[in-house]
């Protein structure tokens, strides 16, 4: 009995093993590596209830799971009266530990794994209820691996200001992470200021070596030493790419700090912002004006955003100026014919430098007529682009007036 209980642990950690060897290589095949990391649609849609009725942070992510399996059959607990009512809080509670004890069991087998394996590229920890503390207990576990990860998607857990402090740590013992999915947690304003804050200095800290390394220092009527060989490790540096933020509460003071990273600090070529609607207008202004300037960002996703038809003229703007722009993502933001003739006007201005991929067929309110015209602008300045997610023919009654 031993035996096959232990093998049966083996088997287990065999298939986990392989599952973080295999990631690298499985999203290798698909023709555009980062839509693999865009949240679905009724995922952003159930964090989005979830903050809505002020649900409790310890049942989301079973209940973000159950929102994406299927609607299920399962009676509401709100149906339920009397004794039954209090039997199905007791059997909730139940579950809620039992889970958290299936999520602490996966860490530490993960974490067996991470102290013997070198070839984990892609750590996917997503809808897993992570906590700060079970974050602290994986950092500290890749901190001493011997794999070299250079992905980790977190989206849809329960990580706060608190975790961010772990998130900042990793990131300087390990600064070949360059992809870094934060969606659907609980960072907030607070958390991304720290977050922003630290990267910041990474970045400073990053920039000073290479400068060094770079651009031996001379001065005038001295004589001029061999730069002192570096001591200690190889010096790598910090260099985060991609960078999902949404959903996380975000408003007016972290996007005032997002703007300074972005015009001083930042060398993320995807940006991600979905759900990131309660920040006012001066706010997303600021940013905007900051990305102009930008000359990294490739990719930024701004779905139900609700930037409205003033939001989409100055992010027109923005693509006028920026022309480093290629990708952009803009559902659900209401966006009516006055913004969406701004968005084609920026198009046209950009007929040497076109954009690859544009999505903002769902949730917003143009005219059939002039969302032909846009689709029109980007497939002939672009004919070979695959991946852009505007029908040909608009879905009648999604984007009509």
């Amino acid at each position: 009995m031993e035996e096959e209980l232990g093998g049966n642990i083996r088997a287990g950690e065999r298939d986990f093993y392989e599952e973080c060897v295999e990631m690298s290589s499985s999203l290798e095949t698909i023709p555009n590596k980062q839509i693999w990391f865009k949240v679905h649609k009724q995922e952003r849609i159930a964090v989005q209830e979830r903050i809505t009725h002020g649900r409790s942070a310890d049942g989301s992510a079973s209940e973000l799971e159950l929102s994406e399996e299927s609607d299920s059959g399962l009676n509401n607990p709100d149906d339920e009266i009397g004794p039954n009512r209090s039997t199905v809080n007791k059997e909730e509670i139940s579950e809620e530990e039992d889970l958290q004890k299936q999520v602490g069991s996966l860490l530490n087998a993960m974490m067996e794994v991470l102290q013997t394996s070198d070839e984990v590229d892609e750590l996917v920890l997503r809808n897993t209820g992570l906590t700060d503390d079970l974050l602290q207990s994986l950092v500290a576990a890749l901190k001493q691996s011997p794999s070299v990860v250079s992905t980790m998607n977190l989206n849809l857990n329960l990580i706060s200001p608190v975790g961010v402090h772990s998130l900042l740590e990793l990131l300087q013992s390990r600064p070949q992470l360059q992809s870094l999915f934060l969606f659907g947690n609980r960072l907030g304003d607070s958390g991304v200021q720290m977050l922003f804050t630290g990267l910041a200095d990474l970045q400073t800290s990053t920039n000073r070596e290479t400068g060094m390394s770079l651009q031996p220092q001379a001065t005038q009527g001295m004589m001029t030493l061999p730069p002192i060989p570096h001591q200690g490790p190889p010096f790598v540096a910090f260099r985060l790419s991609e960078l999902d933020l949404g959903g996380n509460g975000i408003t007016g003071d972290g996007l005032r700090v997002l703007a300074t990273y972005m015009r001083y600090h930042s060398q993320l070529r995807y940006l991600a912002l979905a759900q990131t609607g309660g920040a006012e207008v001066t706010m997303w202004t600021m940013l905007f004006e900051s990305l102009k300037v930008n000359t990294e960002l490739a990719h930024i996703v701004l779905d139900e955003c609700n930037l409205g038809d003033h939001g989409a003229k100055l992010f027109a703007e923005t693509l006028r100026a920026n022309v480093a722009i290629k990708k952009v993502d803009l559902d659900g933001n209401g966006i009516r014919d006055s913004g969406g003739s701004a968005i084609l006007d920026a198009l046209v201005s950009r007929k040497q430098s076109p954009l690859q991929h544009l999505s903002m067929e769902e949730g917003n309110f143009i005219s059939t007529a002039l969302m032909v015209k846009i689709l029109q602008e980007v497939q002939a300045n672009w004919p070979a682009v695959q991946n852009i997610n505007l029908p040909l023919l608009p879905p009648t009654g999604v984007m009509q007036q």
